[in-house]
Parts: structure tokens; C-alpha cells; sequence
């Protein structure tokens, strides 16, 4: 199962998944028919049966609603890659949920969809989450986590992978006692409409970051690790930090554990 996966490093990795899957499910924030032709171009690539779920992350409801589909489509799933991502936009944005949008999407939402699927986990499955070494350039302010001061596009992405990147560990302390793993990793530089909102046309192709994210997929790393350049390294400082991690926890609780009980109980 693959979020983000209509465009950029998400739909270079759905190609190669369609070549080595029974069935893959894709998820997009896209109408089914504004993407047909992507999705065609997918199924052509393998035999796997491709499933489509829409769901835009800057809305929570659909996060629940798309978990809800994802469970009546299949029964277990071995592999969940968390991809879907926005540029920080010009100007801040909130989301109807009350959140800056770049920190909902890239790290809410997905937090929220993992959690809703945990239970459909099969043994040995593994949760990769697309992370990037952009969290190396931002620090938690948890006394303005959304940003309202000092809003700048790059630091919204950066806070919100700061925050991608520290709440993989969180999940792979939490799923200790399944028979799961949690890889986090960054990509590298690639020439994506994400990047080129923020940076413009530079980095390598989507091809390039689609095999390191499918690396992370199967590499023989601990749980909870973090690979830059497919190598396991340390993440920053403030995303070991113990202090942050526990606020950051308890931030993820507090917001997205109500919403995750709703979603499963429907």
C-alpha cells in the first residue's frame, strides 16, 4: 500500500510495485478520473491488481474514510509506504481541522492512517514513512507547532518532516511487541513537482528517490531506524531529543488518538 502515489517519487514506486505485487493499493489526492491515465500507465507496468483510494490528507475525514476503504479491500497488508506530501505553500494555510496544512499532511495524516491500519498489520510487515534531511535544518516549537509565527515555506516542510521523522521511532517503540519494523528515510534531491514548488527543477529523477524508498521497503535494518543514502544514520538533535520526543507523543495522542478510535469503531 502506497500513499502519494500519482505523482513524483510515490508514483515511480507504485510502477515498480505493480511489477512485483499481487495486489497494490494506491492512494491520491486526486478524483479517480483526473488520474486515469496515471493509473492506467501503473497497471500496464505489472500484473498486480491496483486498486485506487481517493484521499486529499488536508482532511482528516477522508484519512478516516480511506482506511475504512483500504480495510474492506483487503484483509492484511505486509507493506504501508507513507509518501504523500505538499510543498509548504506561499502563504500558511489551516486546515478545516485547525492545523498548518504542510504539518497535517506530511506528518498528521499519515500518523492517522497508520494508526487506523495497525490492526491489519500481517506478520513481518513493514511501515515506511518518507521522511528527509530537511528535518536537520528545523527545531520543535511546541509552543507554535502550527506555525503561526515566523511562517516561512521551508520551514513549514522541514518542521513537518522533523516531525515525520521523530514520530517513526515513536511508532517503532510503540509496535515493539508486533512482528513489525519502521523504517524512516529521506530520499535524497529529486525533480518532483514538490521540490520544484519550493527549489525549482533540480535533484535527480523520481526513479532515483522511488529506489531508495523501496530499499527502506527490505533492507536488514533495526526497527525504528532512519537510512540517508540507504545507510542507517542518526537522525538530529532535536529529534533524539527525549524531551521532544515525549511532547511530541503526547501531541500525536491528544490530536489524532480521538480520530483514530472513531475510525475504528465504523
Amino acid at each position: 500500500m502506497l500513499t502519494g502515489a500519482t505523482s513524483g517519487i510515490g508514483e515511480a514506486a507504485a510502477h515498480r510495485l505493480a511489477r512485483s505485487s499481487e495486489t497494490l493499493i494506491v492512494l491520491g489526492p486526486e478524483p479517480e478520473e483526473r488520474v486515469r491515465q496515471v493509473l492506467t500507465q501503473i497497471r500496464r507496468s505489472g500484473p498486480a491488481e491496483v486498486h485506487y483510494v481517493e484521499a486529499d490528507f488536508a482532511d482528516l475525514s477522508q484519512v478516516v474514510e480511506a482506511a475504512r476503504s483500504i480495510r474492506s479491500l483487503v484483509s492484511t497488508i505486509d507493506l504501508l509506504i507513507n509518501d504523500a506530501g505538499v510543498p509548504g505553500a506561499p502563504q500558511r494555510i489551516v486546515t478545516t481541522a485547525g492545523y498548518e496544512r504542510t504539518l497535517q499532511v506530511n506528518a498528521l495524516a499519515p500518523a492517522l492512517l497508520t494508526r487506523l491500519l495497525v490492526p491489519s498489520l500481517a506478520e513481518g510487515a513493514r511501515i515506511v514513512n518518507v521522511g528527509s534531511s530537511a528535518h536537520r535544518v528545523e527545531r520543535f516549537h511546541f509552543d507554535d507547532i502550527d506555525l503561526a509565527h515566523g511562517y516561512s515555506p521551508v520551514a513549514a516542510y522541514a518542521r513537518a518532516k522533523l516531525a515525520m521523522v521523530t514520530w517513526s521511532s515513536l511508532l517503532a517503540e510503540e509496535l515493539r511487541s508486533m512482528p513489525v519494523s519502521v523504517v524512516a528515510l529521506c530520499p535524497g534531491l529529486n525533480d518532483t513537482p514538490l521540490s520544484a514548488a519550493m527549489m525549482g527543477r533540480i535533484g535527480g529523477p523520481p526513479t532515483r528517490g522511488a529506489a531508495r524508498v523501496l530499499h527502506a521497503a527490505v533492507a536488514d535494518v533495526p526497527s525504528g531506524s532512519y537510512l540517508e543514502d540507504d545507510h542507517v544514520v542518526s537522525p538530529s538533535g532535536d529529534a533524539a531529543d527525549p524531551s521532544n520526543r515525549k511532547r511530541l507523543a503526547d501531541l500525536y495522542w491528544e490530536r489524532l488518538l480521538p480520530l483514530a478510535l472513531a475510525g475504528s469503531e465504523r
